[in-house]
């Protein structure tokens, strides 16, 4: 799972919330996530495939740990490769 943090300054690969967000999915074996990116406190979460409705759950109740509520789910494609 790919962890990519952008703002206005451009791109940090090291975001330490992303890194906790990370395991904490990985804790409950998310396995089809391609990569999480937090743009501003706004989360996408890029699938490799289509995700359930309690995955979904998961991630939201992860994100909201960290008091943001935004959050996308898009299916990997090869322009994001």
């Amino acid at each position: 799972m790919r962890i990519l943090r952008t703002d206005g300054a451009g791109e940090n690969y090291a975001d330490g919330r992303l890194n906790v967000l990370r395991k904490m999915l990985a804790h409950h074996e998310l396995k089809h996530i391609y990569m999480l990116h937090d743009h501003k406190g706004a989360l996408t979460v890029i699938w490799e495939k289509q995700p359930g409705t309690w995955e979904k759950q998961l991630v939201s109740d992860a994100w909201e740990f960290f008091g943001e509520y935004g959050i996308e789910h898009k299916l990997i494609t090869f322009k994001e490769l």
